[in-house]
């Protein structure tokens, strides 16, 4: 076991961790900066063994449509996907922002658990603006439909995560009434960790994304606009976020039980912050890490196949 996972406390986040973490409850990039901090050291001493990585695979034209493939030594047969969107607040942000440690370590533990990882990026505002963002995570999706059988994976068993603005974007490209022709084949699932659901029309980098005409963001944003189609919802927020993620999380929930008539799975994450949720991944806090493998396991068992 790592340093981390050793020290874990009570509720699971690392007890020495866990007072820094309550106070880094803003969203910058000190904030961020400083919580990489805690963790990537971490990350960085896990063993890169078990899985083996096929790296940036295009799954479109533009030069950001590049995915990596990471895959169990041992090659499954129909095992479930996970399809991974990082986050950058709509402007800035990389599959592998520090190297192979963030984002890939998402990946790198659902390979370890016998499952594929895919690790997508994607189009950035203000170059490429609404519905880009949304629309690239179904060209994604589309690619791993046609080709992850011949990585072990079952390309009806997807399941769709993102975290922060790449929430943002899957919970759009599988929620959104205006989205249809978004390529859905094959989506079990999808896992949206700490997205920006609602429009702050005064925020730049929502502007950037969503453009100036403030009277279009409503039938732009997730709020009002979903429909709830034949797969399953985990989504989760932090304890130290700021408050409009976590209200955002209990608004959509609200919508989507009242339109779907069912409940998504829902976490609500005490000690960590916005940024802390994915890094978290790998290192022994299981506190995300568990709780979405337990969704994708149970999710993917309801499929045939």
């Amino acid at each position: 076991m790592d340093q981390i996972s050793r020290s874990a406390g009570p509720r699971g986040v690392p007890a020495d961790i866990a007072p820094k973490l309550r106070e880094m409850n803003n969203l910058n990039d000190e904030i961020l900066k400083n919580t990489r901090a805690l963790y990537v050291p971490t990350l960085k001493t896990l063993p890169r063994t078990g899985f083996s990585i096929e790296k940036d695979i295009a799954y479109g034209p533009d030069a950001r449509h590049l995915l990596d493939v990471h895959i169990p030594d041992k090659k499954p047969t129909n095992a479930p996907v996970v399809v991974f969107f990082h986050g950058g607040g709509l402007i800035a942000g990389n599959k592998n922002d520090v190297g192979e440690f963030v984002y890939g370590n998402v990946l790198d533990f659902f390979a370890r658990n016998g499952m594929i990882g895919v690790n997508a990026t994607y189009r950035l505002a203000p170059a490429h603006k609404w519905p880009a963002g949304a629309e690239d995570v179904g060209a994604a999706v589309s690619w791993v439909h046609k080709n992850i059988a011949k990585y072990g994976g079952d390309p009806d068993k997807i399941f769709v995560m993102g975290h922060s603005a790449g929430a943002t974007h899957v919970a759009q490209f599988a929620l959104h009434k205006d989205l249809p022709a978004a390529p859905r084949a094959g989506v079990a699932g999808i896992i949206l960790t700490s997205g920006g659901y609602s429009i702050n029309s005064k925020a730049p980098n929502a502007i950037a994304y969503y453009g100036e005409d403030a009277s279009k963001h409503a039938e732009r944003g997730t709020p009002g606009n979903v429909v709830w189609g034949d797969f399953d919802i985990f989504i989760s927020t932090a304890e130290n976020e700021p408050f409009n993620f976590q209200s955002g999380m209990a608004a959509l929930v609200n919508e989507l039980a009242g339109k779907g008539q069912r409940m998504p799975r829902v976490k609500y994450l005490l000690d960590h912050n916005h940024f802390s949720q994915t890094l978290s991944f790998g290192t022994g806090d299981p506190m995300l890490a568990d709780d979405v493998l337990d969704f994708v396991r149970v999710s993917a068992a309801k499929k045939k196949g």
